[in-house]
């Protein structure tokens, strides 16, 4: 099927796993795909990966200002968003105990915080009939209390 020819998705949390996995089936429709992670390595592994349809931008989806920069180099290279699948997210596996207030901010900072601006700062790209998919986490701890 070509369900997504010459559609722009952008895809935060997008150089791994299902962010990845949705990258390559969306491609695979036809689509021009944008990526962000925070680390530029890991952007430009899934950017050669995915090939000449595929655009990454290094961002942290907890940072409003990088956020901006994804959004501007969108408008710049195509003009508009047909898809936002605000998939970034981070977990903090530890007893439930042990978790600092940093662990905690910086959770809510990208599981909650940057899904709300993803999609804030996303909406005035967004073109007649677009899709918003969120795959939101909330993992604090993967074990109990000892």
């Amino acid at each position: 099927m070509n369900r997504f020819v010459d559609k722009v998705a952008l895809i935060t949390g997008g150089t791994s796993g299902m962010g990845l996995a949705t990258a390559h089936r969306l491609i695979a429709e036809g689509a021009h795909v944008i990526v962000t992670g925070r680390t530029p390595r890991r952007v430009d592994a899934a950017v050669a990966e995915l090939g000449p349809r595929a655009l990454g931008v290094a961002a942290d989806a907890a940072d409003p200002a990088g956020l901006d920069a994804v959004m501007d180099k969108i408008k710049t290279r195509h003009c508009r968003l047909d898809v936002l699948f605000a998939n970034a997210g981070v977990g903090t596996f530890l007893p439930f105990a042990d978790i600092t207030e940093a662990d905690f901010d910086h959770a809510v900072g990208v599981n909650f915080k940057g899904v709300f601006f993803t999609i804030q700062k996303a909406l005035p790209l967004l073109a007649d009939g677009g899709s918003i998919v969120i795959n939101a986490s909330w993992t604090l701890t993967g074990a109990t209390a000892s």
